[in-house]
């Protein structure tokens, strides 16, 4: 069976220019997995390749400028959803650049399972780095703040300080990788590259990140990657961490949201679309009715559906200001991006795998 990618950096506020640099992000993804794929890498393998090239960039909010808590810390979040291997999630992990590493080294040893031992699907906190990383010495914990993240953090500190809408209690000291008054201007220059992309796109916050693979063997995997919401609370974890919510995949479809982690859990999202999406309902209307009359919603999501063995459907529906999309099959010489907008807000188009 042929093959087919879909990719989002996460919906969010974002100005014309930083869409024009998530537009070749989504590209460049694509580029890279579809590739993969036609070379007969499976789909878990195509779709971490393709995670590990957002969490690499500045402009999203997974891996490197993920968002700062409230005690000061970045703490991100990774899952893999798969026919093969299941559902596999960690989350609340300090300063890891590449969490989608830590959920693929789980995914491996459940692959690989023949003692009486279960390997675990959810790992939190700091015991998942130190187990995880004997196993991937490349799973490392380091500075993965920049200028962005840090303007955000300041940004929601003073708001919620001036609103008095919330009490957050005083942190004790903090380690020097974590105290944003420590850092030193060297310090967030991770790379020159780096440095420039962040100051590029200074303009809203995205949400999770997420790929949708589809290989030849004719297997879905799901990845998505976070760094939570700006000043949410140490410990919390969004909807990479819920089987159904961030994620999910069936025999037909794979789906990955992005949004508001606490509306999209209440709703178990993924699993809600996908089984809309099976009653071949209105697809234009099928966010909305995930949701009640009036209901707050702050959310999107991403799917690809097959229709029959040469063809498959990329479903893409947000409710926020604009959402940045892209994906490729094995007949397209290269990938479609488009900027999904408020104005706009469903995209559905067929193509040819």
């Amino acid at each position: 069976m042929p093959h087919i990618v879909a990719v989002h950096t996460g919906a969010g506020n974002c100005s014309h220019e930083t869409n024009k640099l998530l537009k070749t992000l989504c590209k460049q993804v694509c580029d890279v997995v579809s590739k993969l794929l036609a070379d007969g890498q499976s789909a878990t393998d195509a779709a971490v390749a393709g995670t590990l090239i957002l969490e690499d960039s500045p402009l999203t909010n997974a891996g490197l400028g993920s968002s700062i808590t409230d005690d000061k810390k970045t703490r991100t979040e990774a899952s893999i959803c798969s026919r093969l291997s299941g559902f596999h999630c960690a989350g609340d992990l300090e300063n890891v650049k590449h969490p989608i590493k830590v959920v693929k080294v789980m995914v491996d040893a459940t692959l690989k399972n023949s003692s009486r031992y279960i390997p675990p699907r959810i790992m939190v906190g700091q015991s998942a780095v130190d187990r995880y990383s004997m196993l991937d010495p490349t799973i490392c914990q380091t500075n993965i703040c920049t200028r962005k993240s840090i303007k955000a953090f300041h940004k929601a500190e003073k708001y919620f300080s001036e609103q008095q809408s919330v009490k957050r209690r005083k942190t004790g000291p903090i380690e020097v990788i974590n105290n944003l008054e420590n850092i030193k201007q060297e310090e967030l220059d991770v790379k020159k590259e780096n440095k420039e992309n962040s100051t590029e796109a200074p303009d809203g916050v995205q949400d999770t990140v997420g790929v949708v693979c589809l290989d030849r063997d004719g297997n879905f995997t799901c990845t998505t990657s976070s760094g939570g919401s700006v000043f949410k609370y140490s410990g919390r974890l969004g909807q990479c961490c819920t089987h159904g919510a961030g994620s999910y995949s069936t025999p037909t479809c794979g789906i990955v949201t992005t949004g508001n982690g606490e509306q999209i859990i209440n709703k178990l999202l993924a699993i809600t679309v996908a089984n809309k999406l099976s009653q071949c309902g209105d697809p234009c209307g099928i966010l909305d009715d995930c949701f009640v009359e009036g209901e707050q919603r702050m959310c999107g999501f991403l799917a690809v559906q097959l229709e029959g063995q040469d063809r498959a459907t990329v479903h893409a529906h947000h409710t926020l200001t604009n959402m940045v999309v892209g994906f490729q099959s094995g007949t397209m010489e290269k990938p479609v991006v488009r900027v999904v907008t408020s104005h706009a807000p469903v995209f559905i188009q067929t193509v040819k795998l």
